[in-house]
């Protein structure tokens, strides 16, 4: 499943580690350092601008990556929420927001935000075969950008990357499906063993946790941990969260840190328990499964 290995380590006796560390922790040195690419989905993009830059969470995570690709019509979305919106905002640097790769059949690209984009060097790739959704198409790009990025490191040995998918939800229910699908089927790939994917809109983010033996350690940032300077257009996650045991029934399911905690005696399952609308109460929140499960979590944004 996806994240398998990102960060994951041993210690004596001790079970492997998996962790996911908030994105939207910006002081985060490990996470700072950590090679990143956004993959921008064809939804609605709800981020304002602030101080001439999209705020929001789609605001951090494009400013944290390093690599940026738009699925298809996603380059619209993008276009119309950066550059056709600059007459509105003073200051706003639409220059800043040009993808590294628009990828997919292209059915959705408008002309004239092609022509935009391909006057200003961005890479367009068209991918033709059909048994493949845009986001796959997306993936691919990512993935090429990993496999040369290792390429580039030391003895050629993997890199600890991650991956956003901004737009998962919020649209279609099947398309939302997919897209829980695509961070399963593409956190298998060897060439993404050593990345974390996850995705996220304005309102809420997703994940998957391996099963056991990894340890799950999940980070995430709580709304008003920043400094006062840094408060304004803060973007946190929780404390609101959920275990969905979408991949099938889970057992002996333990957690930490939750306001509900889970000891192991019961199991989640779809017509049984889920663990919806829990809630974070400490900054680390520890869980182990006998299956894959998601993690949610609602994102804040001040």
């Amino acid at each position: 499943m996806t994240m398998k290995a990102i960060t994951s380590e041993k210690g004596g006796s001790d079970p492997m580690i998996h962790r996911y560390e908030s994105p939207f922790n910006t002081s985060n040195d490990h996470c700072d350092r950590m090679p990143s690419a956004l993959i921008v989905l064809n939804t609605p993009i709800k981020a304002s601008w602030v101080d001439g830059r999209l705020s929001g969470v789609l605001g951090v995570l494009w400013e944290v990556s390093d690599y940026r690709v738009c699925a298809d019509g996603g380059a619209n979305r993008l276009y119309d929420a950066t550059v056709a919106h600059l007459g509105e905002c003073r200051g706003a640097d639409g220059a800043k927001y040009l993808p590294d790769v628009i990828t997919g059949d292209l059915d959705s690209l408008r002309p004239d935000v092609r022509q935009y984009y391909e006057e200003r060097g961005v890479s367009i790739i068209r991918v033709e075969d059909q048994n493949f959704h845009d986001l796959d198409k997306s993936f691919m790009a990512v993935e090429r950008w990993i496999v040369d990025n290792d390429k580039r490191s030391a003895n050629n040995r993997a890199i600890k990357t991650r991956t956003f998918v901004y737009g998962g939800f919020g649209g279609r229910f099947d398309q939302e499906m997919g897209v829980i699908n695509a961070l399963c089927v593409w956190g298998k790939k060897n060439s993404f063993e050593q990345n974390m994917i996850a995705a996220y809109n304005e309102e809420t983010c997703a994940f998957v946790l391996p099963k056991l033996p990894m340890r799950n350690e999940i980070r995430i940032k709580f709304p008003g941990e920043s400094s006062r300077e840094q408060a304004a257009n803060e973007v946190g996650e929780g404390p609101t969260c959920g275990l969905i045991p979408i991949f099938g029934r889970c057992e002996n399911v333990k957690t930490t840190g939750l306001k509900w905690n889970l000891s192991g005696d019961t199991s989640l399952e779809f017509g049984g328990l889920v663990s919806s609308s829990n809630h974070v109460l400490d900054k680390v929140v520890t869980v182990e499964t006998s299956t894959p499960m998601l993690f949610t979590s609602e994102m804040i944004v001040d």
